[in-house]
């Protein structure tokens, strides 16, 4: 078994002479990345005019999952919820499925932690900017002389060591699942049939929506505390 925490590398190209390397998890990226956008034309211009005023099958669905997402991030954040909804709801379907694309045989992108930390300064930026928003520029920076100005720089190095702890969470997780996983697989070798998918609807199903929804939240919660 030879499992690494480096990404392997699919396409190599020369670029102006240079070599460019280009990783599974960047491929694996645009994958996911294309499948979300293709899914988002074929609900926009073909299936949205369908739709009707009492909502019945797949529309449920979609209406439901919207609805949730906006009650979910009013509920966190009762002044901005409606605003930043629409990336909370396209985080966790691109974190859901990137998270759980190994059930098709593809490693997850969220296994290398370049991909999780992109998503984390995502965050990051976000945090600040809706501190900003809400508070201005004088009273974002007075939150770290809360509640004396002797504990800033230790307010600072929390606040900046926020996205490595929220990326390292992620990646972790579904790290250790990919790991179990083919554990399971190289012991069983030609008898891994049943109890492998078994067990793969805990560790890539299960833990990979799971760790979404943590993601999710903790966006919403470290935004919403800087903006308190």
């Amino acid at each position: 078994m030879d499992i690494s925490i480096e990404p392997e590398v699919w396409i190599n190209l020369k670029v102006f002479g240079q070599e460019l390397h280009i990783s599974d998890a960047i491929c694996v990226t645009w994958i996911v990345s294309a499948i979300l956008v293709v899914f988002a034309l074929v609900v926009r211009f073909a299936l949205l005019g369908k739709f009707k005023t009492v909502p019945k099958g797949f529309q449920n669905v979609i209406e439901l999952f919207v609805e949730k997402i906006y009650a979910y991030c009013e509920e966190y954040m009762p002044q901005r919820g409606r605003e930043i909804a629409p990336y909370i709801g396209m985080l966790a379907l691109y974190l859901g499925l990137a998270n759980i694309i190994e059930l098709t045989g593809l490693r997850p992108p969220t296994t290398n932690i370049s991909t999780t930390f992109a998503m984390a300064i995502i965050t990051f930026f976000l945090i600040n900017y809706y501190g900003v928003r809400q508070k201005g520029i004088l009273g974002r920076l007075k939150h770290y002389a809360k509640p004396v100005a002797i504990l800033a720089p230790i307010k600072l190095l929390t606040d900046l060591a926020l996205p490595i702890s929220l990326a390292s969470r992620m990646y972790g997780n579904i790290l250790a699942g990919l790991v179990v996983m083919e554990i399971i697989y190289n012991v069983m070798k030609v008898f891994a049939v049943g109890i492998p998918a078994a067990l793969a609807i805990y560790f890539n199903l299960f833990d990979g929506f799971m760790q979404t929804f943590i993601f999710v939240t903790l966006t919403l919660v470290f935004i919403r505390e800087g903006m308190e």
